[in-house]
């Protein structure tokens, strides 16, 4: 797969184009270079040497393929305090007494494909649930970007990743933040990662011509801030459909104009 697309459609005597970047690296480049780097974690391409220098600054790092959907591939790493390390995917998880070990193992489940190593976030949790949420928004019918709706995923029991595909549970923000906040705090935050959705869209854009939808990831750590975990410039738009049936409506018709849907 190229690490990015032109797709073409035809409506009517317009040619649109929806670009899709699969290169989770190169989406994260850009934002690094930009004022939202403050919400970037640390990111880079994976070798031995990262592996150590990022396990020694924050104790736990996520290892995931450049291209790939639905949490796929997605391993974490841990350094445990008596410096022994820990690698899960899925449901499972081994100790190692080495880092030459940790390293052997990863490589062996990454083969030749490219991955990146990011700083792990240690997400909050609703109910013993890890959660992030997904953040989407779109070039509504003038052009402009316009944020569509937030949710949460939380994750399935004793697993990784919280991708609904992965056997998340969707959750709405109040849902999950009423635990750690208030309605009105709720809402300053709804406020605050719908404009943080606007900017990486203006932002991506400038780089990548032809963007029309992009879903944020993003989680929150113990003291409330927001860490954009990757962008995906193809977010799934059928899970609003019972979730948020207003909001499906709006996605839809955006969708439809700009070709993705008939």
């Amino acid at each position: 797969m190229q690490p990015d697309t032109n797709i073409f459609f035809r409506k009517g005597d317009a040619l649109l184009s929806a670009r899709h970047v699969f290169s989770k690296w190169k989406k994260t480049r850009v934002l690094q270079n930009t004022s939202l780097k403050r919400y970037i974690p640390e990111t880079a391409q994976y070798n031995f040497s990262r592996l150590g220098e990022m396990l020694g600054r924050y104790k736990m790092v996520y290892v995931k393929p450049d291209t790939g959907t639905h949490g796929k591939g997605v391993m974490r790493a841990k350094r445990r305090s008596d410096v022994s390390f820990e690698l899960s995917e899925g449901v499972s998880t081994h100790s190692f007494p080495s880092m030459d070990l940790l390293h052997n193992k990863i490589k062996s489940r990454i083969g030749k494909r490219k991955y990146l190593v990011q700083q792990g976030i240690h997400m909050l949790s609703h109910k013993g649930r890890k959660f992030d949420l997904r953040v989407l928004v779109q070039k509504n019918l003038n052009h402009n970007w316009e944020a569509m709706s937030i949710f949460g995923r939380k994750a399935a029991a004793h697993k990784i990743v919280t991708n609904v595909s992965n056997g998340g549970k969707m959750e709405s923000l109040s849902t999950l933040m009423s635990p750690h906040m208030s309605q009105s705090s709720i809402r300053q935050l709804r406020s605050e990662l719908n404009q943080m959705g606007l900017a990486v869209g203006k932002q991506l854009s400038k780089n990548y011509k032809g963007l029309k939808e992009l879903g944020l990831d993003i989680a929150l750590d113990k003291s409330m801030r927001p860490w954009i975990l990757e962008v995906n410039t193809r977010p799934a738009i059928y899970v609003y459909r019972t979730f948020n049936p207003a909001a499906y409506r709006r996605i839809l018709r955006y969708a439809k104009a700009y070709g993705r849907t008939k």
